[in-house]
């Protein structure tokens, strides 16, 4: 499949966007903020390292402490409007520490002791690490994360060796963002690709991001995926962070396009009611209610409860769908030093006439001359999903910074689907083509399972702090899946389809019975050594096994028998730090897809193959947190994958008797350069953007994912204004990518594509009073016609969405 790129001067325009965002710093340093601005702070007796943590949270401001000057001391209760300084001495009083304050930055140390001269001196005191960054985002009114955990250990997105972006809460409130799979269609270097049966992919450097490469609160599990039957709903979540390239040392088996980490929201710790209702365009109704707090007196047991209902139609004909959500966490502390979480959700969606593999092209690969509307479906097309999950953890916190976690996640998933299939190009001179082929019929069991413990800490060594971190983790997902269809012919005029065409069909009896198991385990360990004051090397590896084993039922056969025992995934990188802001970086990242489904001619299964991520660029992390930047280079590469072997086809050893031979041997190769930028650039102004430049081949020279745009620009920003009219707030965002073609799969002599598109949106909110806000989002604001997935010419094609516009109503008591 050989991609033609359309000219289009992204490159030049992102690059001089980031230059842009460094003319700023200089001047405008000094008015980032103050530690002398009073905050309203809400801290609970705790320890004195997890109340300091809480107050960089909360008052927005860099804390550096050794581990040492902390451990076993504990701070009280401190609530009130104040200031950081005031915070301080309430935390510090009675500890024997002070602190000293520059800015935001504020360095905990010994009380000075008065010397014989009568002079104060200070004990020497060497600032070897920080006071554990909170990686939470919600109330920062950020759009960047001082910290990350898809690593497992908590570290900044500069210290982390690999390009990662995150998606905050305020990101998501601002855009709208109330399913996953929008969440990741504004995150940088991510694309979308269509798939059969609607379970569609977002690809990462033009590798699938499949369902094994998402996490939960850093558990794997089969029914976190952006796509599919049913998208995670938002509401429930403080974040969501990606990370580009190989990720096999936190996921294990998967594609090297990333991985990606789903952060739920945790009680707090003072008590709120924050409710949200929008209306949109084609009667989209959504209301939020976010509420909980302290339960008792002390504060040692936190609740939260999330419940969303969304009622909607879409822009094309027909399609309903109604989505409830519950989800209710408590955290409680069973002592000092040990918090319990225990957590439900329930989500629902039901959607009539729902739709299943889009809009055909004409058969000379053009697309329809349809209006955005038209739809292919029949009145009685549904889809009804289900999923209810159990999570547990625990955590304990030892002496300095060492803390041991076990979290466990239970997920059950059903998802019931009828639908009409349409199918067929159409022939342009006589408008005929597109026939409905199937009447479709499924039911989809899902019991999924997964558990993760590791411990994480630092220790002094040979002149330096080292972190590491060991674990484990398991998963287990059980799947039935039954399915049947009935043979249909109908035709479909596609410039007027008839959505009563076909009387509602009885299904009939099961015509195929699935049943699969899947069952994963790792060990892991990881290290960041301290080699010299600049200079970090971090190393890890990973030891996964995996078992996936799926059978008919009905015909008693053996589908698969996969299995792969002590898979080594290894993991290096160096980080050396320039000065106290900027850090270059490279690394090395593998991971692997088992193959032992196919067979060569020596009858042995085939080994894995090996995906791998090379990198390195520059990170920067300004106004002491607030603004990180990065930029770098990559090549991915995938090798050894599974091609049939022409000189031994047929009668392949341990296989049946007309079964394919195969043989290691196809490579993928990707490269490109990456440039990011999040965070404030200046008070009151946010931005999140990212620019990707993209190739990719395979051993035949063409494009290994045509939809994979070789530039990607994607950014959004929001500006508080000053003065007299600090009470609005305007932002705006781009999403722009050159054109691509490529050879159609159900006719390789036709050639299809799209052609270079930006999407403009705009947004203006309106801060009424303390508790209520207002906005208007209004989304392809010059109402761009595009297509925003191509498949074939006989199906899988979909519309971008038409300009739209939604208001939104927040208040937060």
């Amino acid at each position: 499949m050989q991609m033609s790129a359309t000219p289009f001067a992204l490159a030049p325009l992102a690059l001089a966007a980031f230059l842009a965002l460094g003319a700023p710093y200089a001047a405008h340093a000094q008015s980032t903020g103050s530690a002398g601005t009073p905050v309203e702070i809400s801290i609970t007796a705790q320890p004195l390292a997890q109340a300091l943590t809480e107050l960089a949270r909360q008052a927005r401001i860099t804390l550096v402490a050794t581990p040492a000057l902390l451990a076993g001391k504990t701070a009280p209760a401190v609530t009130g409007r104040l200031t950081t300084r005031q915070a301080l001495e309430r935390l510090l009083a009675g500890s024997g520490l002070s602190a000293d304050i520059d800015g935001t930055a504020v360095t905990i140390q010994r009380t000075a002791q008065p010397a014989s001269d009568g002079h104060a001196t200070l004990p020497a005191v060497t600032v070897s690490a920080q006071v554990e960054r909170s990686a939470m985002t919600e109330l920062t009114g950020s759009y960047t994360s001082p910290a990350l955990t898809i690593g497992k250990m908590t570290q900044s997105i500069r210290e982390t060796p690999q390009s990662v972006s995150v998606v905050t809460r305020q990101q998501m409130d601002d855009k709208n963002l109330t399913s996953l799979d929008q969440v990741l269609a504004q995150s940088t270097g991510v694309t979308r690709s269509q798939r059969n049966f609607g379970d569609h992919k977002f690809t990462i450097r033009g590798f699938a991001v499949d369902n094994d490469n998402y996490m939960i609160d850093g558990v794997s599990g089969t029914l976190y995926s952006s796509t599919g039957w049913l998208p995670l709903d938002t509401a429930i979540l403080d974040r969501v962070e990606v990370l580009r390239g190989a990720g096999g040392l936190i996921v294990g088996a998967s594609d090297p396009s990333g991985a990606v980490n789903l952060v739920r929201k945790r009680p707090r710790t003072e008590r709120h009611f924050d409710v949200t209702a929008s209306v949109g365009s084609w009667s989209n109704y959504r209301t939020e209610i976010d509420t909980g707090g302290p339960l008792n007196a002390e504060g040692t047991i936190r609740a939260r409860m999330v419940a969303a209902y969304e009622d909607r139609k879409y822009f094309y004909d027909v399609t309903h769908s109604r989505q409830p959500l519950f989800y209710g966490v408590i955290d409680a502390d069973l002592g000092r030093d040990t918090t319990l979480t225990l957590g439900v959700r329930h989500q629902q969606k039901t959607a009539d006439g729902f739709w299943l593999f889009g809009l055909p092209r004409y058969n000379d690969g053009g697309a329809l001359d349809v209006s955005r509307s038209t739809s292919l479906v029949q009145d009685w097309n549904r889809q009804r999903a289900t999923v209810n999950e159990a999570f547990a953890e625990v955590e304990h916190r030892f002496d300095g910074d060492w803390r041991a976690k076990v979290s466990y996640n239970h997920t059950e998933g059903e998802l019931d689907q009828k639908v009409a299939i349409p199918r067929g190009a159409v022939d342009r001179a006589t408008g005929t083509g597109t026939r409905f082929y199937s009447l479709y019929f499924k039911d989809l069991k899902v019991v999924s399972d997964g558990i993760d413990a590791n411990v994480t800490g630092s220790f002094a060594a040979f002149g330096g702090t080292h972190q590491i971190l060991v674990g484990a983790n398991a998963s287990r997902q059980r799947v039935k899946n039954n399915s049947a269809s009935l043979d249909d012919g109908t035709a479909i005029n596609v410039f007027n389809p008839n959505h009563g065409a076909i009387p509602d069909p009885m299904r009939p009896g099961w015509s195929s019975e699935e049943d699969s198991r899947d069952r994963r385990y790792g060990i892991y360990a990881s290290a960041r050594l301290q080699l010299a004051e600049p200079l970090h090397m971090l190393l890890g590896a990973r030891l996964s096994w995996l078992d996936y084993r799926a059978s008919e039922r009905l015909s008693a056969s053996q589908l698969r028998d996969d299995k792969v025992d002590h898979q080594l995934t290894p993991y290096a990188g160096v980080v050396y730090d320039l000065n106290k802001q900027w850090s270059l970086y490279a690394s090395y990242a593998d991971t692997f897809q088992p193959q032992s489904q196919y067979r060569s001619v020596s009858g042995d299964t085939l080994k894995p193959a090996i995906g791998a991520n090379y990198e390195a660029g520059v990170k920067g992390e300004l106004y002491n947190g607030r603004l990180n930047v990065s930029a770098a280079v990559f090549s991915v590469r995938k090798n050894n994958i599974a091609v049939s072997d022409a000189a031994n086809y047929g009668n392949c050893p341990g296989t049946s008797a007309d079964a394919e031979c195969f043989r290691n041997g196809s490579t993928l190769r990707s490269k490109g350069f990456e440039a990011e930028a999040s965070g404030e650039i200046l008070p009151g102004w946010q931005v999140a953007a990212g620019y990707t430049y993209v190739t990719s081949r395979n051993d035949e020279g063409g494009s290994i994912n045509a939809e994979t745009p070789r530039h990607l620009l994607r950014a959004s920003t929001t500006y508080r204004l000053p003065g007299p009219w600090n009470a609005w707030t305007i932002g705006g965002g781009v999403s722009a990518q050159t054109g691509y073609s490529y050879f159609a799969g159900d006719d390789p002599e036709v050639r299809m594509g799209e052609g270079a598109r930006a999407v403009w949106d705009l947004r203006a909110a309106y801060r009424i009073n303390r508790h209520w806000t207002a906005a208007l989002n209004v989304a392809n604001l010059f109402d761009k016609r595009y297509y925003a997935m191509l498949g074939e010419l006989r199906r899988g094609n979909y519309y971008g969405e038409p300009r739209n516009v939604t208001l939104t109503l927040r208040g937060s008591f």
